[in-house]
């Protein structure tokens, strides 16, 4: 054996860890980052919340993320089925439409968008024969990540 260490990574094997021993504390993170891979295709924009960057989500990324328009995520947000956006973007200087406060873009964390894409899959949300609502509402109120 060579006495220099990076030769254990210079080896012909695919694995990405020296040895023979596959690492013990992988299994999550590897497996979280291939079940949401599909985030790296949605728009995001990244914001400092308490000194920390965060990734959030406007309503468009979320419609696309659960195959529906962003008028359906206001509606149902309006009918109390998900709760309001827990962040907005700044709002914009001034009145845009008469009459109505301007409160800026709605934005979703990468938790609440993973949270809602399960959700709209596990109680088969898009498919009109086999949609559960009453068991969508109810898992959305009792577990909507906040955060």
């Amino acid at each position: 054996m060579s006495k220099d260490p990076l030769d254990l990574f210079n080896s012909t094997s695919t694995n990405d860890y020296p040895g023979k021993t596959a690492p013990k504390n992988r299994g999550k993170a590897a497996t979280a980052y291939a079940r949401h891979e599909w985030l790296q295709d949605l728009d995001y924009d990244e914001y400092l919340v308490s000194g920390v960057a965060k990734r959030f989500y406007r309503i468009g990324a979320l419609a696309k993320a659960v195959m529906r328009q962003p008028v359906t995520i206001r509606s149902w947000e309006s009918k109390g089925w998900l709760p309001s956006a827990s962040f907005r973007t700044p709002p914009p200087n001034g009145e845009q439409i008469p009459g109505k406060a301007t409160k800026g873009r709605r934005l979703y964390t990468e938790a609440q968008v993973v949270f809602l894409v399960e959700s709209v899959i596990e109680y088969n949300i898009n498919d009109p024969k086999l949609a559960d609502w009453v068991g969508f509402r109810s898992h959305i109120a009792k577990n909507y990540p906040t955060h």
